[in-house]
């Protein structure tokens, strides 16, 4: 008996080591599976980016709303317009969903964690819409002569601001369209057999709409055993 003991001890350690390797085996799928879902880079220099065309984008449209009718105003009245002149202030507009997408993608760069990263992707696809809805308004404005120089004060300088909103609209645009571009696979196609998003939101705006089977309804970054066995275990990845 005092033999087979400490066999059997050496046993119990060979199979928590087992154990502990199959563990890590796991983990590591786990963290493969979320990096494979996200893509390979991170979306921090795109937020940054994003974050600083959108704040000047706000101060444009801030400019053009309230600021510099304040400043020129001589009798008091008008301090705030939203007219056809500054397109209802659409800069304003464009650089606050500028802004919370490009916060929400540093946001996903610094907290790793799913959630994050899936409120960027479905940001960057409404943000897209934004740009390209608010970049039609533009383009309908001045073809109807709305932002024309006779419309404004001979001493205003809101056309000229209007001008630097429209160019910064412009880029908004073209940085939305790159994040998308940069992530189409995971928006628009989806990785692993998992439905993209733009299925998702059809299946939220539409609910008639097949939205898929219930077996294919699973996050973008998780293979369902996976998903499984990180929602059995406390620790951290």
């Amino acid at each position: 008996m005092s033999i087979q003991r400490p066999q059997l001890l050496v046993e119990a350690a060979d199979d928590v080591e087992d154990d502990d390797a199959e563990m890590e085996m796991t983990r590591a799928q786990i963290v493969y599976a979320q990096m494979h879902a996200r893509g390979k880079h991170w979306p921090k220099t795109i937020g940054i980016v994003e974050i600083v065309a959108g704040f000047i984008l706000v101060l444009l449209g801030a400019l053009e709303v309230f600021i510099i009718p304040m400043i020129e105003s001589k009798d008091g009245l008008d301090l705030i317009i939203l007219d056809k002149r500054n397109c209802y202030g659409v800069g304003l507009i464009a650089g606050f969903v500028m802004v919370i997408t490009g916060s929400t993608a540093l946001r996903a760069t610094m907290s790793q964690r799913n959630t994050t990263v899936y409120r960027f992707f479905n940001l960057t696809i409404l943000s897209v819409l934004v740009y390209t809805g608010l970049t039609i308004f533009l383009i309908v404005a001045y073809a109807k002569g709305w932002t024309a120089p006779d419309k404004y004060p001979a001493d205003s300088h809101m056309r000229e601001v209007h001008m630097f909103v429209t160019i910064f609209m412009v880029l908004g645009l073209m940085f939305a369209i790159s994040a998308l571009v940069q992530y189409f696979d995971v928006i628009c196609c989806g990785r692993d057999g998992q439905d993209p998003l733009w299925r998702h939101w059809v299946g939220c705006l539409c609910p008639c709409c097949p939205r898929g089977g219930p077996e294919r309804w699973r996050r973008l970054s998780f293979d369902y055993s996976y998903q499984e066995e990180l929602n059995n275990r406390s620790e951290p990845i």
